[in-house]
């Protein structure tokens, strides 16, 4: 792992994130996988910018198999505020999409928007799920708020997994 500090955030290179990159690239032949990379930059780049406006700052940026992410800081934000730090990054995507749009940037526009609706599918470790037990908190005790994020999580995993089986069935791939 490569680490250094870039304006008082450590940012943490793992090597899993370069090996994903380079067996995409190495697989499919095509240089997608470095607008994934974009993508994801200009998404965790909607969230610097919030932290900024909120006046906070994430303790740390791993760079890792799974994608990017942001370490929260230490103290709690506001729900308002912290609702604001997780939608930004979807928002950033659906922003960069429909300028790409505009541009005549349809590939990479698509691009963007698949990013940004996959983030907010309600699956805990992404904006979505956050924001969804973020919701939650807000109108239930903390135990049945708990216990419906899961089940909507565990609800939106058997989804994705039929249609990952039924698209492997019709076309022998995903």
């Amino acid at each position: 792992m490569i680490c250094f500090c870039l304006a008082g955030v450590k940012v943490a290179l793992h090597f899993g994130f370069f090996a994903v990159l380079f067996l995409i690239v190495e697989l499919t032949g095509s240089d997608w996988a470095l607008w994934g990379v974009f993508c994801c930059l200009v998404h965790e780049l909607g969230h610097a910018a919030a932290y900024a406006l909120c006046g906070a700052r994430p303790r740390e940026l791993h760079f890792e198999a799974g994608g990017m992410r942001f370490v929260p800081p230490e103290g709690l934000l506001s729900a308002g505020r912290e609702a604001f730090i997780l939608a930004a990054g979807p928002l950033a995507n659906l922003l960069a999409g429909g300028i790409l749009c505009l541009g005549g940037g349809f590939r990479a526009a698509g691009a963007h928007f698949l990013l940004a609706g996959f983030n907010l599918l309600p699956l805990a470790p992404l904006d979505g799920g956050q924001l969804f037990a973020l919701f939650l908190e807000e109108l239930l005790p903390p135990r049945p708020a708990e216990r419906i994020a899961r089940a909507v999580h565990l609800l939106c995993l058997a989804g994705m997994g039929v249609c990952g089986l039924l698209l492997l069935r019709e076309t022998g791939n995903f």
